[in-house]
């Protein structure tokens, strides 16, 4: 399974594909960087990096964990005082 985070200022996009489960849910690997999508049971679904540093967040706020994949639609990111709202797509 493949999911994309599609940025809306420019269309940048980045490629995440399953790589096995985290914390009884499906993790996503970024095919061209060391940063995840998991689930997380006190922050729900997010992009962490490699130290476990969250950096986005589905716009709409916190997951309960009912949800079995991170939720489409909008997401919005912060990182090194810059913040972009991206789309999640599924393939």
């Amino acid at each position: 399974m493949l999911i994309e985070f599609v940025r809306r200022v420019d269309g940048l996009t980045y490629r995440f594909l399953r790589d096995g489960d985290f914390n009884g849910k499906p993790s996503f690997k970024r095919l061209d960087l060391d940063l995840w999508c998991r689930w997380f049971p006190d922050r729900g679904w997010c992009t962490v990096d490699a130290h476990g540093i969250a950096n986005s967040w589905p716009l709409l706020g916190r997951t309960g964990g009912e949800e079995p994949f991170p939720p489409l639609g909008p997401w919005r990111s912060w990182k090194g005082g810059k913040s972009y709202l991206y789309d999640l797509r599924s393939f």
